[in-house]
């Protein structure tokens, strides 16, 4: 028997990102409290007793929360074979896509920032939402659980990525070198990344004229030694250019997982490149 062989085959799949499926249950949540953390930033605390069995496997999870249309009741859709099915299809919800960032078990409740960078339903909802109000949500239906086994993580992102990031970071060992990059045009956003060993944090000021500075900031870096996996996720032309370079730092697609969580001038965009 080839010992080495069976034990990069065993490497290999300790190392492997896994996919795990969810029946998607369709909840209405209520918002509990509603916390500023920056000028564009603002984090929803959401309570129901339908919460209840709640299940996030990843960090980089996402929930569809749905805004009603102005001056519309919330509607709560049914789950059917052919998907969602709305009780009043002409006054049908916008979906958007959002990182469930924390959730209490015991409390049931379930943390969800907001980023108010662009006007539009989810936007104009957060601004004017208060305690007591409702949303509908569904999901997650997936997740694709990256193991911790690796011997560093490096985090890479904007505004749209910082629940999923601050969640990593919170959630691996204290043991694991951690790197994470955030860019914003926000300083006071910078304080939101947590404080701990072995995290090494870097900051991009972002610059109107120049939309290709994270990528930059990537190519700068100096990776640390051993196996590492990398995680982004920015606007999609940013998070094309940051894979790139990553690749270019001579990462195996097996160590990538880049997202695309907005387009310019598009909305509700949410995409995985690898």
């Amino acid at each position: 028997m080839n010992h080495q062989r069976v034990n990069m085959t065993m490497m290999q799949s300790k190392l492997a990102v896994q996919r795990v499926r969810h029946p998607i249950v369709v909840r209405t949540i209520t918002v509990k409290a509603k916390e500023q953390l920056a000028q564009n930033y603002v984090r929803f605390y959401f309570t129901s007793p339908e919460l209840a069995g709640f299940v996030s496997s990843s960090f980089d999870d996402h929930i569809k929360l749905f805004f009603p249309l102005s001056g519309k009741a919330v509607q709560k859709p049914q789950m059917t074979e052919q998907g969602l099915k709305f009780p009043d299809p002409a006054n049908k919800p916008v979906a958007r896509d959002y990182t469930p960032r924390a959730f209490d078990a015991e409390r049931l409740v379930l943390e969800v920032d907001f980023v108010l960078h662009e006007d539009g339903p989810a936007g104009s909802w957060a601004l004017q939402a208060e305690v007591g109000d409702q949303l509908v949500m569904a999901g997650p239906r997936g997740s694709m659980v990256i193991p911790e086994e690796y011997d560093w993580h490096l985090l890479i992102g904007d505004e749209t990525a910082l629940p999923a990031m601050t969640r990593r970071i919170a959630e691996l060992p204290a043991s694991k070198t951690v790197l994470a990059v955030l860019e914003t045009d926000d300083p006071q956003l910078q304080h939101q990344l947590p404080v701990r060993d072995g995290l090494r944090t870097y900051y991009v000021q972002r610059q109107a004229n120049q939309p290709l500075q994270l990528a930059q900031k990537v190519q700068q870096l100096v990776l640390p030694e051993g196996l590492g996996f990398a995680w982004a996720a920015a606007e999609s032309a940013v998070a094309k250019a940051v894979r790139a370079e990553l690749v270019e730092k001579g990462l195996e697609n097996t160590q990538i997982r880049a997202s695309s969580y907005w387009r310019q001038g598009d909305a509700g965009v949410h995409e995985t490149l690898s």
